[in-house]
């Protein structure tokens, strides 16, 4: 009799046997299934347990490389949208300082007119364990993803790159550096955030916040200050103690350069490292900076300089729009480069002189912008900003201007603007009194860079247009 019949229950019936049999047979099979059963379900438990003890030692050996502790206080408290000494953007942030610590020669810095809402410490949970290689390997796979589908130049404008390594300091190659020189609430936020927009930029912002609310004149300042804008165009943070320091009870500094804060906040104890920042700033093949401290005259020197082969851009705005947008600002305040109209357009008038110059010795990396011209036409004029850095019109530069340029929101720190308006706010800001005295001194400033003064004030909130076309330098 095969083993199959042995187990079956109706087999004794259909062997004749008697029924008391067959029903000893049945009982004594159920038995083996329940068994059966009673089996699976252990072996299922022990399973569940298994994959619970598992799990035990991933959480366990995550804890053993992962330490629970507050944030520190310069990265918990910080705010990455509370702007840091630019132009204004579209109605963009030009605050810088909210501390009144001091920068080269104890000069105190009040730039920041919106004070931090400073929320609780939370507990983070970051690793510890892992090293600069790491995070350095990390980032490097991000720009590779970031940059997949570029347009590289491929020789056009002067920029002779085909791939990501051709661009990249750190395997030696050129990378595009783009620097806009301007002043206080003049645009500059804007267009450094066009230029942020770039795949695998880099963003020095004000590098030269630590100097305080004042134009870089005095020689030996001027000295300091030209270093370290060649010592952050290289990627080369040593000897930029001063700098640093400032950055870590400043970290607006390094907040609105994205890519990197992001590491920061993942990884504080490395963000203020020149050993972690050097290496780090080297990965991206576009490095953009701003500054409204440093006037043309002096910036030609970065020109001269063959081997970092920067392009420049002196943006400008009508002066009666920068006074304007500085009433606002407390920093500004006691001032002179910042709230005295003459000292505004002595500087104007001495960058178009200079300009003149560098457009004439520097005909392929010097340009002029006027502001107005940027908010009024910002997809047309960011096309040819971008052509003249070499660089193409890239969809993430055409989503920044989609989400930017067309309706208001968030205070006067806020780079979302209806960028046609935002120039000529002050027509109804400023009192009569107000714009005579700023045409009284800016005459000639106006009239070189192609703003109209206003003769007649009847109804010109309305029918007043400041603009003179075509722009002057263009």
């Amino acid at each position: 009799m095969s083993s199959s019949a042995t187990t079956d229950p109706a087999v004794p019936l259909l062997n004749g046997e008697p029924i008391e049999n067959a029903a000893s047979v049945r009982t004594r099979a159920q038995k083996r299934i329940s068994l059966t059963t009673k089996r699976r379900k252990l072996s299922r438990r022990a399973n569940l347990i298994g994959i619970c003890g598992v799990s035990s030692l991933c959480i366990l050996l995550l804890i053993a490389t992962a330490q629970h502790r507050p944030l520190p206080t310069s990265v918990a408290t910080s705010s990455g949208s509370i702007g840091g000494g630019g132009g204004g953007g579209v109605g963009g942030s030009d605050a810088t300082g909210f501390a009144t610590s001091g920068g080269i020669g104890g000069a105190a810095n009040n730039e920041r007119h919106i004070a931090f809402n400073v929320q609780p410490q939370t507990l983070n949970v970051y690793n510890l364990s892992a090293t600069i290689s790491d995070v350095l390997t990390a980032q490097r796979s991000k720009i590779l993803i970031e940059m997949e589908n570029f347009e590289y130049p491929s020789g056009r404008f002067g920029v002779d790159a085909d791939k990501l390594t051709d661009l990249t300091p750190e395997s030696g190659g050129m990378p595009v550096r783009s620097l806009v020189v301007t002043t206080w609430r003049s645009g500059s936020t804007f267009l450094g955030d066009i230029l942020n927009a770039m795949p695998g930029n880099f963003y020095h912002y004000e590098p030269l916040l630590n100097f305080g609310i004042k134009q870089v004149r005095d020689p030996e300042e001027s000295e300091m200050a030209l270093q370290n804008l060649k010592h952050l165009l290289n990627c080369d943070y040593s000897y930029m103690e001063d700098y640093l320091d400032y950055g870590k009870s400043h970290t607006y500094l390094f907040e609105h350069n994205e890519r990197l804060w992001c590491v920061c906040k993942e990884f504080p104890h490395f963000c203020w490292r020149a050993k972690f920042l050097t290496p780090f700033c080297k990965l991206f093949p576009m490095q953009s900076m701003k500054t409204v401290r440093l006037r043309l005259s002096l910036a030609e020197e970065l020109l001269k300089d063959d081997s970092l082969n920067v392009r420049i851009i002196l943006l400008v705005r009508d002066p009666r729009g920068t006074m304007q947008s500085r009433k606002h600002r407390v920093w500004c305040a006691g001032n002179p480069d910042c709230d005295d109209p003459s000292f505004v357009c002595e500087d104007l008038v001495s960058d178009y002189k200079s300009a003149e110059i560098l457009l004439d010795k520097y005909p392929s990396r010097f340009r002029t912008l006027r502001y107005e011209d940027l908010s009024i036409n910002p997809y047309e004029m960011t096309q040819e900003v971008l052509q003249f850095y070499g660089l193409p019109f890239d969809p993430m530069v055409e989503e920044f201007l989609d989400t930017h340029t067309k309706v208001n929101i968030g205070g006067v720190s806020s780079t979302y603007r209806d960028s046609k308006s935002a120039p000529f706010h002050w027509k109804q800001d400023l009192k009569i009194e107000e714009i005579k005295h700023i045409q009284q001194y800016c005459t000639e400033a106006m009239a070189l860079w192609g703003y109209r003064k206003i003769e007649n004030f009847t109804d010109y909130h309305r029918v007043f247009d400041p603009i003179i076309l075509p722009p002057p330098l263009a």
